[in-house]
């Protein structure tokens, strides 16, 4: 197991400004940082998890990431709450438009 914990802030460094760039200069990355930011915050945390796994025993570890998934369900079910009712309001829109024209 790696004892060096700047290792790990170095990597979770490294990866932070790669994430940030990918979000800045893509066009995907901007899609998800302005309509999906809850995607780019669990592709986040879980390579944060990832880079911690080294640097701690494997049960504390575990322990770690059922709490990060537990707490997470709530707030990915609420985004995907959202964006199902956004879609069903431009479905509306749009066949209230078919029927004034029709």
């Amino acid at each position: 197991m790696v004892q060096d914990c700047s290792l790990g802030m170095a990597l979770g460094f490294v990866w932070g400004g790669l994430w940030a760039l990918f979000l800045q200069c893509t066009e995907t990355g901007r899609f998800l940082a302005d309509r999906r930011t809850w995607i780019t915050v669990v592709v986040g945390v879980g390579i944060d998890l990832l880079i911690l796994l080294p640097f701690m025993p494997f049960a504390m570890w575990l322990l770690i990431l059922a709490i990060f998934t537990t707490s997470s369900i709530p707030i990915i079910a609420r985004s995907l709450l959202n964006e199902l009712r956004e879609v069903q309001e431009l479905e509306t829109m749009i066949d209230g438009d078919k029927t004034q024209v029709g």
